[in-house]
């Protein structure tokens, strides 16, 4: 097949970029339609409508055209394309089928989050522009990228390939949650020997102060609250600490869940001016762009705040004892094996070292960042 760069192919034609991987093999056995694929090593049989279409796609047949043909079988038009997609699904996931096409440099970012490099390519400048919001500020040189993300739009639907393996399909608004989720994986997996942790990172004069809390009860919104008070932000949800007990954010544009925009504009009126996203489980977030820390690497861990919220409470913190404190961490930690080493548990008795460690309780969110500064100015 010719390669065209994807930015010059109408949308109707991008089914044309959709192709049979060289390993897969389309026979009959039994006088039965099968695929075999030779990277998995699995025959899957096809009934005669998917052999139909999978024929269709090996003459470089678009979706259009063989929705047109199914058409002629007397199948509606509504019917037909909910076959072809839910058949190029299955196979994009299976992959019996690879997206072939020519990334352009102009839409594509290199970004740095937490300890890991990626590079995103996409296949249309909207789509960049979509996830801009998401990283802040990006651009920078970056020597070595760790991984590639390839995010191509295909009648409608967004088709996220992770080193070239398919890992993800979404909707357009979607998008940037979704390959935010992703990233935040692999940032997971390839972190060790740094633990992950559940908590917000801010910076107050070079230590660093974690939030912590289940979902829901506020992080993002406090971390907000905080930066007006003159903090450095480093993360929302993601913080790696290393086995020398540092931490570093795993930094993305803090994510405003649509319950607190109506609050945080009223000192962020740009955040109304925001792209709305959708998450997988439906919630409604806006991306808020916040100043990056000039500060590079771990840092001292001064202050842990697990928050909890509460009605009709005012902000009140309690000490925590180490041994409270560590079995919090523990829970709220993350490992590749789901298991916390000697080394994990060594780590974060370092990160207790030197941090004092709390539980605030509070209802109103300004109250709990005063309750903070306060702790933080001694």
């Amino acid at each position: 097949m010719t390669r065209r760069r994807l930015q010059e192919i109408p949308p109707q034609e991008h089914s044309h970029i959709l192709r049979p991987v060289a390993g897969a093999l389309f026979s009959l056995l039994d006088d039965r339609p099968i695929l075999f694929s030779e990277s998995t090593q699995k025959i899957y049989e096809l009934n005669h409508l998917a052999a139909y279409i999978w024929c269709c796609l090996l003459d470089h047949k678009s979706t259009e055209t063989i929705c047109e043909d199914l058409t002629k079988f007397e199948m509606d038009r509504v019917a037909a394309r909910n076959h072809v997609q839910l058949a190029l699904r299955n196979w994009l996931k299976l992959g019996l089928l690879e997206v072939d096409w020519e990334p352009n440099e102009t839409h594509s970012l290199a970004v740095s989050v937490g300890k890991l490099a990626v590079r995103i390519q996409t296949s249309s400048e909207r789509l960049t522009q979509l996830l801009i919001p998401l990283f802040g500020e990006t651009g920078g040189v970056i020597d070595k990228i760790g991984d590639t993300f390839e995010v191509v739009e295909i009648d409608h639907q967004i088709h996220i390939h992770h080193n070239k393996t398919w890992v993800a399909r979404c909707a357009v608004n979607e998008l940037a949650p979704t390959l935010k989720a992703l990233i935040t994986e692999q940032v997971m997996l390839k972190s060790l020997p740094d633990i992950a942790f559940h908590a917000a990172c801010l910076l107050s004069g070079g230590k660093g102060l974690l939030v912590s809390g289940q979902p829901g009860a506020g992080k993002t919104t406090l971390a907000v609250h905080l930066m007006e008070a003159g903090f450095e932000y480093a993360a929302d949800d993601i913080v790696l600490i290393a086995p020398d007990g540092r931490a570093t954010g795993v930094r993305f544009a803090a994510t405003i869940k649509s319950g607190a925009w109506a609050m945080i504009e009223k000192f962020r009126p740009d955040l109304g001016k925001s792209a709305v996203h959708s998450r997988p489980d439906g919630k409604r977030v806006r991306y808020l762009d916040v100043p990056r820390t000039t500060r590079k690497g771990g840092v001292p861990v001064d202050w842990i705040v697990f928050i909890k919220r509460a009605s009709n409470v005012a902000a009140k913190l309690s000490p925590l004892g180490q041994f409270e404190t560590m079995s919090r961490l523990i829970n709220g930690s993350y490992s590749p094996d789901g298991k916390l080493t000697h080394q994990g548990f060594c780590a974060i008795k370092r990160t207790l070292a030197d941090a004092q460690s709390f539980e605030l309780q509070y209802s109103d969110a300004a109250q709990a960042r005063d309750a903070i500064v306060d702790l933080c100015d001694g």
